[in-house]
């Protein structure tokens, strides 16, 4: 799982954080950077999501908080008349939006800040929805959604999504590779009581499918560190990396019946 510390890219960013190697970093992001997707998702699945909100006024004030890439924040673009700020705390990301936006005509509509997830610059009461894709895990889904809550518009939405487990008693080595990760998941129930917590309704909810981990995320990610191994394997550091984004993939092949992200569409009352 994604955690350079504050970094809002997705779910394999724990990894940079366990290893706590400053020089690791750059390596780090030559994975991910070249990917369409920093961490499971698909443009179907944020479609479906969309689909689940009622109706959002024309040129909504939407925000994407971790936006990576930007994958889904074009599809947001596409499937509003609104303006997306996109967030990251890692520039590159940014860049990567801000050309794409160019290449298709979307300049207009979607703005990009750099800044912690954590730390927003943003007025109260600014966007009417809020919009996170597999990285609010960073700091954690109920004070995430309580530290959003205050840029959301009465009556506006938020939409996240995070790990949850799907099966009850998974199994103790699928649990302690969790803890390894340095995140336990909840199940979807615990998730639920948390957003009530957080004193937002929630109105929905659904699973992002399989092919959103596998073939759009997973895929790409073992493609791309099989070009690595042949420039840069011969290094330890790297290459235990390497191995440990393998593993990831096939902790998930083996055990995706336990776990998987939910999208959890949400209103603030």
């Amino acid at each position: 799982m994604l955690n350079t510390g504050q970094s809002t890219t997705k779910h394999s960013i724990h990894s940079t954080q366990l290893w706590g190697i400053m020089t690791l970093d750059a390596f780090f992001y030559q994975v991910f950077e070249f990917l369409p997707r920093q961490g499971p998702g698909c443009t179907g699945a944020t479609k479906n999501a969309w689909s689940l909100l009622p109706p959002l006024p024309d040129g909504a004030q939407i925000l994407d908080i971790g936006c990576g890439s930007g994958t889904q924040t074009r599809d947001l673009a596409a499937l509003s008349t609104g303006t997306i700020t996109a967030v990251d705390n890692h520039q590159p990301f940014l860049d990567t939006i801000r050309a794409q936006s160019g290449k298709d005509g979307m300049d207009g509509r979607i703005k990009t800040i750099c800044a912690s997830m954590d730390t927003l610059p943003f007025e109260p009461r600014q966007f009417d929805l809020i919009w996170s894709e597999g990285a609010i895990f960073i700091i954690g889904f109920e004070k995430g959604l309580r530290t959003w809550k205050p840029f959301v518009k009465k009556g506006g939405f938020i939409v996240v999504s995070d790990a949850a487990w799907f099966e009850p008693n998974p199994p103790q080595d699928l649990v302690q590779w969790w803890e390894r990760e340095g995140y336990i998941p909840g199940t979807e129930d615990q998730l639920k009581e948390q957003v009530r917590n957080a004193g937002l309704n929630l109105l929905a909810t659904y699973r992002l499918p399989e092919a959103g981990w596998w073939e759009h995320y997973y895929v790409p990610m073992l493609a791309r560190i099989n070009q690595l191994r042949g420039t840069q394997g011969s290094d330890p550091a790297c290459a235990a990396l390497l191995d440990s984004f393998e593993d990831e993939a096939e902790t998930y092949r083996k055990y995706k019946r336990y776990y998987g992200y939910t999208f959890f569409i949400m209103q603030n009352p």
